[in-house]
């Protein structure tokens, strides 16, 4: 993989020696600097993406900027491509390069400071679906629905019929969602992953980056997703009071929303099982592999909980 980024930094005039390989998992990710300029590199597979969907996905991050969100703009190639697709052996690989994102990481503080930041958080996600209710994707380049998802669409390849408990929470999410408006106002592109490895803070305001799991859902996900880790903490209905104050500044009253959010993080919980059992398999797996999943399970037995 690193003589394929090495190749795609010379179409971007990186300078080689200063390829770092940053993560790797669905997307092989790497820093360069290029005429001293730290970028980021971004490797997709043709399995996982089509060209399409990441031309959808960059031409969604600029129509963001030009609304004034904070975003981690995509880096023309040096032949003006935002995408450059690069072969490996018969898979062709989709390289797109970004800058890189200036600001602090989010940790927890005092009770004012994190009230803060959820805060600002709801007015950035406010403000991301305010403009995507407008937003027309380019002819031919458009992002996917939700349930076109591989962990939905093949669920079977990866969740073994032993797992009932899972499969229950599947199906009765599914039916839930079948009934649920999919109106303007609550459904269209949203971030996918709004989290805080996903973001930075700097002068008051987020830069937002990684949109590769943008999709067409409902944005009541796009909130679930950033209070579903802190469902537990005591302060949590704080912090989800907070997100809404920020949120409704952007795009007005959402009561239907804050009733049905508790249904969508049990969704993001859902999600990120199945995730990692696309991920790890349940085979020769190790002991804290093993613990993480007995642990999810029984939440998704038990009901998302959000302490009140």
């Amino acid at each position: 993989m690193r003589q394929i980024a090495l190749d795609a930094v010379r179409l971007w005039r990186g300078e080689p020696d200063s390829l770092r390989q940053v993560s790797a998992s669905a997307n092989h990710v790497f820093s360069f600097l290029a005429s001293g300029q730290p970028l980021f590199l971004r490797l997709t597979s043709c399995r996982d993406r089509t060209l399409e969907q990441i031309e959808a996905e960059l031409n969604f991050i600029n129509y963001l900027h030009r609304g004034r969100v904070g975003v981690c703009l995509p880096v023309l190639s040096a032949n003006g491509q935002g995408v450059e697709t690069i072969q490996q052996g018969d898979v062709p690989l989709f390289a797109c390069v970004f800058e890189e994102v200036e600001g602090e990481c989010f940790t927890f503080g005092s009770n004012e400071a994190n009230r803060q930041h959820f805060r600002l958080r709801g007015q950035t996600l406010g403000r991301i679906h305010a403009l995507a209710r407008d937003y027309a994707p380019v002819a031919g380049r458009r992002r996917f629905g939700w349930e076109e998802d591989d962990l939905f669409r093949n669920i079977g390849r990866y969740l073994p019929q032993s797992e009932e408990i899972v499969w229950a929470e599947y199906f009765r999410l599914m039916d839930w969602l079948c009934a649920y408006p999919q109106n303007r106002d609550r459904f269209g592109l949203i971030h996918g992953d709004f989290g805080p490895t996903n973001f930075r803070y700097r002068n008051g305001a987020l830069t937002v980056f990684d949109f590769d799991d943008s999709c067409y859902h409902w944005y009541a996900y796009d909130l679930a997703v950033t209070i579903y880790p802190h469902g537990w903490r005591k302060e949590a209905k704080g912090l989800m009071e907070a997100l809404f104050e920020g949120y409704t500044q952007e795009v007005g009253s959402v009561d239907h929303t804050r009733n049905e959010l508790v249904q969508f993080c049990r969704l993001r919980q859902l999600y990120m099982f199945l995730n990692y059992a696309k991920r790890w398999g349940f085979k020769n797996i190790s002991e804290q592999q093993r613990i993480w999943f007995a642990q999810k399970r029984d939440n998704i037995a038990r009901g998302y909980l959000l302490a009140t």
